[in-house]
């Protein structure tokens, strides 16, 4: 299964006024790492817009917090992929998520997944 993780810290930009991390710095966070893991595959970020995103919020993060995002396939399907992704702190879960992005061509139009990422990741067909 192809994953990737990156350590991040909670910055001042990232806050709202009560200090706790902004709820939208979830998803931001999770492509950034994404992207990071298709770069790393040699494969181009930008063909894998959003379908769906979800996130469950466990605990705040808070100004200053370091926390290790992990995410992986889970799935692979005709044109899509399913990431999972968690934040930690040691063992303790901060947020949790799931995004499905599509694959697409120059005109924005899904396309089969590329071959060169199935036979790269280990996962299941859906």
């Amino acid at each position: 299964m192809a994953h990737m993780t990156r350590d991040i810290r909670v910055e001042w930009v990232d806050v709202d006024g009560g200090g706790a991390a902004h709820h939208s710095m979830a998803s931001v966070w999770a492509e950034r790492v994404e992207h990071s893991l298709l770069r790393e595959l040699q494969l181009p970020p930008d063909r894998f817009p959003r379908r769906r995103v979800e996130v469950d919020f466990h605990r705040a993060l808070r100004f200053g917090d370091c926390f290790t995002l992990s995410l992986q396939i889970s799935q692979i399907g005709a044109t899509s992929v399913v990431y999972l992704w968690s934040a930690r702190i040691c063992d303790e879960v901060f947020f949790s998520g799931r995004t499905v992005a599509v694959f697409v061509d120059d005109e924005g139009r899904s396309r089969p997944v590329p071959d060169s990422l199935r036979s790269k990741v280990d996962s299941p067909r859906i």
